[in-house]
């Protein structure tokens, strides 16, 4: 099946709660914590990747009550923990 953007410019992705969360944290260290590990400039080939990196977080920021929680970091940690099972041999370079 062939997409065609000039069909319908928007398309819908669906995350459950507990990737929602991880990406949500894994973007707000990356833009706001600065002693934080990130991406170097390098591993962008153009100012759009990172404008789509900010966008879904705003847009998740939106989204979740979990970052405004008292129990942030414990949610963070079940949702990682639940994330991570299976995942050792995983890596974004295949």
């Amino acid at each position: 099946m062939k997409w065609d953007i000039m069909d319908d410019p928007t398309i819908s992705l669906t995350l459950d709660k507990d990737r929602a969360i991880v990406l949500f944290d894994l973007l707000a260290r990356w833009e706001g914590e600065n002693n934080a590990p990130f991406p170097a400039a390098d591993c962008f080939e153009s100012g759009a990747e990172v404008r789509v990196l900010v966008d879904m977080l705003r847009d998740l920021e939106a989204m979740l009550v979990g970052p405004f929680s008292p129990d942030y970091s414990d949610l963070v940690g079940r949702a990682r923990a639940h994330l991570a099972d299976g995942s050792e041999d995983m890596s974004l370079r295949i």
